[in-house]
């Protein structure tokens, strides 16, 4: 295994303000995942031990929301868990923890006088598993007190004490058995090693409810803040060096138990990622981790996860993701089933916004104007990395559906959509809709954060290059080309006659008619970066450098630059200020994909070039160490210090970083 992700001493530890700031982070391949902060105060509505997705919808649920553990000591009892409450914090259990270790899952030693207890915590890949393991690792035998917490509700919401769980909860032997109503059934098990420790173990069921939790990121963004929680049981064990006791939250009522077996298959399952990894540098290894956890296998197939804790499995953002997490590693099989299925989605040339369950019958919600286009680019990268060409012709088909309706018009005059799509005269496409259609889609009621009626510069740089790999498809499969070629050139010729804003060296954001939107957005480096480069050769540097010099940072492109009167650098506030600021100067990580391609493109493929590439991807190796540990944030504010926003592991982040790194021969 590689060395430690992260380790945290006391001098981060013991000081709450700062340990609230670092989360950790765990999945189980299924959709359903696990996090909260290395002090162990929750600080989210999705915090939790075992927040479960209920069905393929990745509709999830909270069931247990954290377990508080004593140690009985020499006569007096110390809590060793941490929690906020209004005006308070209660328990101080940070100040007993000495160190957190995550590789690959979290780990704490919490040391009270002569006694060192160890905690860790881990999912088992492919099953609804969470596993929750006390060990004593030296000092004198000490009793051990554990309250578990069940919420029971959907990761989105907060409860408060009400009657859900009346009658829900029942004990058998050294099992609870928790089955609230339209909530998954599930079961705690409380088990120790060696097995003898099972007499110890006493559960003392109690029923108790903790009031006004509060979840100090929720009351930031002006969001509900306050939770009560239900407590079913105290459980009690006394405890010596070298044993350990294991809670298991499940929904597998009945399964073999084997602690030491488990962690093994936890570990093998990560060295095998590591050794089909063609990569061999930490960060790049630490990365590797990352990207499988956006990946999960599904009965309907595999699916891509766009950002944890709270997004699904969008579409744009699968495609986007799908070479840095599917190519990279060589799982070509399943890049090439999400393909076969987003296939099967093309409704009058477009995409769903994300996929459907077995049953569902596919229908156009929240349609994009660039969906469709990714999914040729996806398509493209496919071909580029494995050259499989039956696969290619089986995607001719759903690829030239999709032009050929841009070309034609796609028009649903629906009140709800009032979409419009076509190519123009000038062989570009222009787009309207009562949704956004592109990316940059924040919306509130009727009002749209970022309005992008026209032709958006980012899809003509996807159109060409659709265009381009579609007559590079049919020469190879047919041996002529029957129009894309043709309207590629003009596509381009019209492009670099309308677009190039010579006033600051870069490319229009949207072009409606007359009208001529100059904000300088990162948008315009697709034109640069993608296969085949719809903006003229010559242009590359100067726009490379305006991008460079008004949207770099450290950890991603801003959206807009801060020169724009309309540029928002903090992401903070109420509903509608986070939606204004999302797409109006906030950083986003997974633009640094698009820019690193475009620099070397610019600038050249030499030495110094590289290493320059890698300076620019250098910080986020201590990213690593920051918000959701041993991943990347989904966003920053942007302005300095660009503290981490959005979701604390983001699949389009760590992908383009991963494709760019790959493509590019790039090792830090």
């Amino acid at each position: 295994m590689t060395a430690p992700v992260v380790l945290f001493g006391r001098h981060i530890l013991n000081q709450i303000e700062t340990g609230i700031t670092k989360e950790w982070f765990q999945t189980n391949g299924l959709g359903s995942y696990a996090m909260g902060t290395i002090v162990g105060a929750n600080t989210r509505r999705y915090h939790g031990l075992f927040v479960t997705a209920k069905n393929q919808a990745l509709n999830r649920s909270v069931l247990v929301n954290r377990v508080e553990e004593s140690l009985l000591i020499h006569g007096r009892r110390v809590d060793c868990s941490t929690q906020e409450y209004p005006g308070t914090v209660s328990p101080q259990g940070y100040l007993t923890l000495e160190s957190f270790t995550y590789d690959p899952f979290p780990r704490w030693v919490i040391s009270v006088d002569d006694v060192k207890l160890e905690k860790k915590f881990f999912m088992r890949q492919g099953e609804e598993t969470a596993v929750l393991i006390y060990k004593h690792l030296v000092g004198p035998t000490i009793k051990l007190l554990l309250r578990p917490f069940f919420s029971c509700r959907d990761h989105h919401t907060l409860i408060r004490e009400d009657d859900r769980f009346k009658n829900a909860i029942s004990f058998q032997e050294h099992v609870i058995t928790c089955a609230v109503a339209n909530q998954p059934e599930f079961f705690t098990k409380v088990v120790g090693e060696p097995n003898s420790l099972k007499e110890n173990i006493k559960i003392y069921p109690e029923g108790y409810w903790y009031r006004n939790l509060l979840y100090a990121h929720e009351e930031e963004g002006e969001l509900d803040y306050q939770e009560d929680l239900f407590s079913p049981a105290i459980i009690l064990t006394e405890i010596s060096a070298g044993q350990e006791i294991a809670l298991i939250f499940t929904r597998e009522k009945d399964q073999h138990i084997d602690l030491g077996r488990w962690l093994e298959q936890e570990n093998f399952v990560r060295n095998e990622i590591l050794e089909k990894f063609p990569m061999k540098s930490t960060f790049a290894k630490r990365c590797a981790l990352a990207a499988d956890q956006f990946v999960i296998r599904t009965s309907q197939g595999p699916r891509i996860v766009s950002g944890y804790p709270w997004q699904q499995d969008t579409i744009r953002e699968t495609l986007i993701s799908l070479p840095g997490l599917l190519l990279v590693f060589e799982n070509y099989e399943e890049a090439q089933a999400i393909l076969r299925d987003c296939s099967k989605l093309i409704i009058s040339g477009l995409l769903p916004h994300r996929f459907y369950c077995n049953g569902d019958k596919p229908k156009l919600q929240m349609p994009s104007m660039d969906s469709p286009l990714w999914f040729i680019w996806a398509c493209q990268k496919y071909w580029e990395a494995t050259k499989d060409i039956a696969f290619l012709k089986e995607m001719k088909n759903p690829m030239e559906q999709i032009v050929k309706a841009y070309k034609e018009g796609i028009r649903m005059p629906d009140p709800s959509m009032q979409l419009e799509i076509y190519m123009d005269q000038d062989g570009l496409i222009w787009g309207s809709a009562a949704m956004p259609l592109t990316w940059m889609d924040g919306k509130v009621n009727d009002w749209l954060a970022t309005p992008r009626k026209g032709k958006p510069v980012e899809i003509q740089a996807l159109w060409y290059n659709a265009l381009q790999f579609l007559s590079e498809l049919c020469l190879k499969l047919d041996g002529n080309d029957p129009i894309y070629s043709e309207l590629a050139k003009k596509a381009r010729n019209s492009f670099n006659s309308l677009f190039w804003n010579p006033q600051n060296n870069y490319m229009y954001d949207v072009i409606d008619g007359n009208r001529r939107e100059g904000s300088i957005r990162p948008n315009a480096l697709y034109a640069m970066s993608l296969p085949y480069e719809i903006l003229d050769n010559e242009k590359f540097k100067p726009a490379l450098d305006t991008a460079w010099r008004n949207l770099y940072t450290s950890l991603g492109l801003r959206t807009l630059s801060p020169n724009e009167p309309h540029f928002h650098g903090i992401f903070k506030g109420d509903h509608r200020d986070k939606i204004s600021a999302a797409h109006n100067g906030t950083v986003l990580t997974f633009l640094f994909g698009s820019f690193l391609t475009a620099y070397f493109k610019a600038y050249g493929r030499d030495q110094k070039n590289k290493e320059e590439a890698i300076q620019f991807l250098s910080p986020f190796i201590s990213h690593l160490g920051d918000a959701g540990l041993g991943t990347i944030s989904e966003m920053f504010d942007g302005n300095s210090p660009h503290n981490p926003r959005g979701c604390i592991a983001e699949a389009r982040s760590v992908a383009e970083i991963l494709r760019v790194m790959k493509e590019e021969g790039l090792e830090l």
